[in-house]
């Protein structure tokens, strides 16, 4: 997998929980556990990748969010973007 696959795949994934018709704690559960796997899945890829590819993350999420009407997405959406503007990557040992 690379960058735009990443981006796409973690995008698309939030994208569809966000659009769930489903109890928020239901879905906000469900979106740790897949920030959780974008993040075990993004360290393997290097502090600066995975580091843009939250900014890129967030930054569309957040504009959707923003444009959305529905409360359960928008709370979904924003929810990411909080956690993927507190994400961190452990530098990888030489």
């Amino acid at each position: 997998m690379d960058r735009p696959e990443l981006y796409r795949k973690y995008r698309r994934l939030i994208e569809e929980l966000a659009d769930e018709r489903r109890p928020s704690e239901v879905s906000l559960t469900a979106l740790r556990t897949l920030l959780q796997e974008f993040q075990d899945t993004a360290s393997a890829f290097g502090v600066s990748t995975a580091a843009f590819v939250c900014d890129e993350l967030a930054d569309q999420l957040e504009h959707e969010a923003l444009r959305s009407t529905g409360k359960h997405r928008r709370d979904v959406l924003l929810a990411a973007v909080k956690a993927f503007d507190g994400m961190t990557f452990p530098k990888s040992k030489p």
